[in-house]
């Protein structure tokens, strides 16, 4: 299958596809009926896991990404992919996208793999259902629960089941009081990981160390948006569940192997028996919420005392279903005969001792590790260890998440993809190499720009409230002043539109001749994405944003820095002192200078 082999012709709304074809040859034949199920995301742990586990049970996986370059796309069992808006505003560009996909394709079911999709589906739930659109998602009551970590240490206290010490940080709270409270290190949670109105912005846990990191933690936060926990010594322990109506039919339990610094996932892990008291956790859990689909529990235990306490409940699709699969706890395949054909899966043996492995995060995480030891004896020790475990690929006590004897491409993907980044890094550290790689970059710049075609010029950043739009305003007038006529706009990568220019930028902008005082912000789409001539980035996290989101897209992009003799990036002056405005916007005028000389 040639991935990303054309780009279907159709409207926003009847969504883009980017693959067709028919399922490989020499797939089993399903155990009952083929069905046709589209994926909600891209990344190698649970979409991956979904998309392989129904694509060898023999049904028909089609995927809606959010990263067209993600590895995980390569996989020899998604047989389409397709464009969709994001969620912006009410929702309803991608809603009615959403409907037209299904219309046109006429899927048995839906799975999103992380809240960006769970949440729109679970917002728009009464009109895809009223329309028979199954969904693998938890009802309304649990998500209020499970996807508020106060309400989830609520209903377990009332069950019974262990967390740790904390509660819910209200106005005018003190570091030092709640130090004195709660010990060090200090966990402050926000209450929801996603909201329906950020869903680009993940709401991060902050583990501070010292009275300063809570004091800026809290600095941060508004009453009654987030939580605070004592941290609890111990291993990281994840126990997953189907259930059905609040009964557990399928459990698997996993321990993190790294997880000292792995505070917010885990890329190494050993499946192990299930725990008595853990399983019983989950099922009251379960029972209590009437709970139908998958969940994974996260506890920490402490190995001294065998005490545990419950970390949070994940209501979806988590990083270590790959583990589960391989070892034979079959969640998405037994997931969809529970909402498709309302056969319960019986509880059955899985493989324990196995350890699974995402190989290029935890590359990354010994590198954070090694940058952790100051002594070279310490991280000798660490990079000897970390290569030792390897051992056990050897003797068949280890799996690969994404490399796989019967689907190798997204595994070769990954780690093409990770060679290629760690190759770019290293040669422009070698002598001349920086020089080489800006003389090259800036050449392909001013090619681009010598032969840009009549559409429109697009300024790109992240927000479009403080860069692109003071961009995008100087280049107008400056092409007006030369009675060149010529469309010009500025976007953001962020899905999120209508926000004002930061006061800063107000102010920084017209002191250097530039009215930002109406600007609106606005997202990139695929209609505009299309129609560009040119897209001008101001730094490399936004020239890969574009080339993630729309790869076909890819060399039209530009870096204004290029152009400029530093060939920096233009750093996003958004939060930052006014001063970092000013560097900003005197480095945008250089750069404009540069592109008004060699625009055609």
């Amino acid at each position: 299958m040639d991935h990303l082999q054309r780009e279907a012709a159709g409207s926003l709304a009847a969504s883009t596809r980017f693959i067709a074809g028919s399922l490989p040859k020499g797939l089993p034949a399903p155990m009952s009926r083929s069905h046709k199920v589209l994926v909600f995301g891209d990344d190698t742990r649970s979409f991956l896991a979904i998309v392989r586990s129904l694509g060898r049970a023999g049904h028909r996986v089609h995927a809606a990404p959010y990263d067209f370059r993600a590895p995980a796309l390569a996989s020899r069992y998604i047989e389409a992919i397709h464009y969709l808006p994001p969620f912006l505003d009410d929702g309803a560009e991608w809603q009615a996208g959403v409907e037209a996909l299904w219309a046109a394709e006429g899927f048995d079911l839906a799975i999103p793999c992380d809240e960006r999709a769970l949440l729109p589906l679970a917002r728009h739930r009464r009109r895809f259902e009223a329309v028979g659109r199954r969904l693998a998602i938890p009802d309304d009551g649990a998500i209020d629960v499970l996807y508020d970590k106060h309400r989830t240490r609520e209903l377990a206290r009332k069950l019974g089941v262990h967390v740790a010490p904390g509660r819910l940080l209200g106005a005018d709270e003190d570091a030092a009081a709640l130090v004195a409270e709660f010990g060090l290190p200090l966990a402050i949670k926000p209450r929801a990981s996603y909201r329906l109105d950020l869903l680009h912005a993940r709401g991060r846990v902050s583990m501070a160390r010292d009275v300063d990191q809570v004091a800026a933690a809290l600095h941060r936060l508004a009453p009654g948006t987030a939580l605070v926990e004592g941290y609890a010594q111990g291993r990281g322990c994840g126990v997953s569940v189907l259930a059905d109506r609040g009964e557990v039919v399928l459990a698997f339990e996993h321990h993190r192997v790294h997880d000292d610094l792995t505070l917010g996932g885990s890329y190494y892990r050993r499946s192990a028996p299930l725990s008595q008291d853990l399983e019983a956790a989950a099922r009251a859990i379960m029972g209590a919420l009437d709970y139908t689909g998958v969940a994974m529990f996260e506890f920490r235990r402490n190995e001294a005392t065998g005490a545990y306490v419950l970390l949070e409940v994940n209501a979806r699709p988590w990083g270590s279903m790959p583990l589960a699969l391989a070892a034979g706890a079959d969640f998405p395949e037994s997931w969809r005969r529970l909402l498709l054909e309302t056969t319960s899966t019986p509880v059955r043996a899985y493989r324990t001792g196995l350890y699974g492995r995402n190989l290029v995060p935890d590359m990354r995480h010994v590198v954070l590790e090694l940058q952790q030891r100051r002594h070279p004896l310490a991280a000798l020790l660490v990079l000897g260890r970390w290569s030792l475990g390897f051992h056990r690929v050897l003797i068949g006590r280890e799996r690969s998440d994404t490399l796989v004897p019967d689907d190798l491409r997204p595994g070769l993907a990954e780690l093409a993809a990770f060679g290629r980044f760690v190759g770019a890094r290293l040669a422009r550290r070698l002598p001349g190499g920086a020089r080489r790689w800006r003389t090259g970059e800036r050449r392909r710049a001013e090619q681009r720009l010598k032969v840009a075609g009549e559409g429109p010029l697009v300024f790109v950043c992240q927000g479009n409230i403080c860069r692109s739009p003071f961009a995008a305003r100087l280049l107008a007038q400056r092409l007006e002043a030369q009675a060149k006529d010529r469309e010009i706009v500025s976007v953001g990568m962020l899905p999120v539109q209508g926000r004002p220019s930061t006061p800063e930028a107000v102010t920084v902008a017209h002191a250097h001749g530039v009215d930002l005082q109406s600007h609106r912000s606005r997202h990139l789409d695929l209609e505009l994405a299309r129609r560009a001539a040119l897209l001008i980035a101001f730094d490399e996290r936004n020239v890969l944003a574009v080339g993630d989101r729309f790869p076909w897209a890819a060399d039209k992009v530009i870096r204004l820095g290029a152009l400029l003799d530093s060939a920096e990036d233009i750093e996003d002056p958004f939060g930052q002192p006014i001063d970092a405005y000013h560097h900003a916007y005197r480095r945008t005028e250089e750069g404009m200078d540069r592109l008004v000389e060699l625009l055609p």
